[in-house]
Order: C-alpha cells, then structure tokens, then sequence
C-alpha cells in the first residue's frame, strides 16, 4: 500500500506526459507537408481581411484591406513607402521600447527589397498588392474568387 502511495501520483504524470505527447505529435506535420507560420495561414487571413465578418474574403475585401495596410506603411505621410518607411512600421509594431531581434530587422530589409520589384527604393501600392494577389491565389484553390472554409488550403 505504501508503494500505491508513493508511485500512484508518478505513475499519473507519466500518463498525463505520455498523452500530451500524443497530442503534440498528431498536431505535426506530416512529412512532405509545410505548416504555415502563426499569423500567416488562412485563418489568420480571413481574420485580418474579412471586412464584413461572414467568414470569407473576397477579392475586394481583400484589395480594400492591403491598400489599408499599405497607407500604414507610409510613416511620414509623403505618399510613398520607402525602405526606411517599411522597416520603421515594422518596428512600431514591436512597440515603442521592444529591442527587436537582428534576425527580424534583417528580414524586414529582405522583405522590402523583395516587394521592391523596381528597386527604385519605394513600394509601390502595385508592388504591394503583387505579392497579396500571389497570397490570395494560394488560398482561393477553388478559383471563385473568395478565400473560404470552402477551399482546401491551409497556408499561403
């Protein structure tokens, strides 16, 4: 009995270990598959761009929802989007004293450059929108032009 007493509550958190892995490992991804980043999958998608609120994005909710965005980029309101307008949204979004990571500050660098077909040094809201519409496209795999529970992709 003394044994019961002294092993029962290990024995219980070795289960409760043992499904909680089995938990995590059915949330993996299988082989071959790519999961999308937090943030960036269709559920956050629809969230983001779903103006109305019924649960699906169509192209225009999702073009008015970029130009939107778009228009928070331009920090010095002079119209257009420079690297440094780019990057400094980025970090705003951090908060004002966050020390954002050197690897993130890279990648918000890469990113302009990237969006910056021209590199003319501005982003443009067709440059911008070049890289939606590739989004979008991704996830309206049933080409009706709405992102919905009806199209089977998960990321973009």
């Amino acid at each position: 009995m003394q044994h019961l007493k002294f092993y029962g509550p290990l024995l219980a958190i070795a289960f409760a270990g043992m499904a909680g892995s089995a938990a995590l490992a059915q949330e993996a991804p299988r082989q071959g598959e790519r999961r999308a980043a937090p943030g960036h999958g269709k559920a956050a998608f629809i969230r983001e761009s779903d103006a109305d609120g019924d649960g699906r994005v169509t192209a225009a909710e999702f073009a008015a929802a970029r130009a939107a965005k778009y228009r928070t980029f331009d920090l010095d309101g002079d119209g257009k989007v420079s690297e440094v307008d780019y990057v400094g949204e980025f970090t705003s979004r951090m908060g004002k004293d966050a020390k954002v990571p050197d690897g993130q500050l890279k990648q918000a660098h890469v990113r302009f450059g990237v969006l910056d077909t021209d590199k003319d040094g501005n982003l443009t809201l067709a440059e911008f929108n070049a890289s939606g519409e590739r989004m979008f496209a991704k996830l309206d795999t049933n080409g009706d032009g709405v992102v919905d529970a009806k199209d089977t992709s998960s990321s973009y």
